[in-house]
């Protein structure tokens, strides 16, 4: 981790990202149980659901302190990748960010099956 991870307001995954836990994650689940999953955590965490679009696969969370921009993609039957955005509407981020994406993570490897991380590179 550096300073500029430290400093960011903004946290991104992707499949080929230089830390482990901000890479594409992937479930053995379907796509609609892992949407509920995100529905839930959105619930649980007191966040408005500004949209729902299941033809580009992406939930948009608010709450007062930031956003999440999440991800979801049905690679084949059984094996579904999440990305995740997160934005806090601070100057600087102190790690937020990248803690809120860890703890989304987290909370969906609860309730699926955690396959791995940058799978498909």
């Amino acid at each position: 981790m550096a300073f500029f991870d430290f400093a960011s307001n903004i946290s991104e995954t992707s499949e080929i990202h230089q830390n482990k836990d901000l890479k594409t994650h992937y479930y053995k689940a379907r796509y609609n149980n892992i949407k509920k999953i995100v529905l839930d955590f959105a619930k649980e965490k007191k966040m408005s659901v500004r949209s729902e679009d299941d033809i580009h696969g992406e939930i948009f969370l608010q709450s007062n302190r930031n956003h999440m921009i999440i991800s979801i993609m049905q690679i084949s039957p059984l094996e579904t990748a999440v990305d995740v955005k997160v934005q806090t509407y601070k100057m600087i981020g102190l790690y937020k960010p990248m803690k809120d994406t860890i703890t989304l993570f987290n909370y969906i490897s609860k309730k699926a099956d955690f396959k791995g991380t940058g799978l498909h590179p």
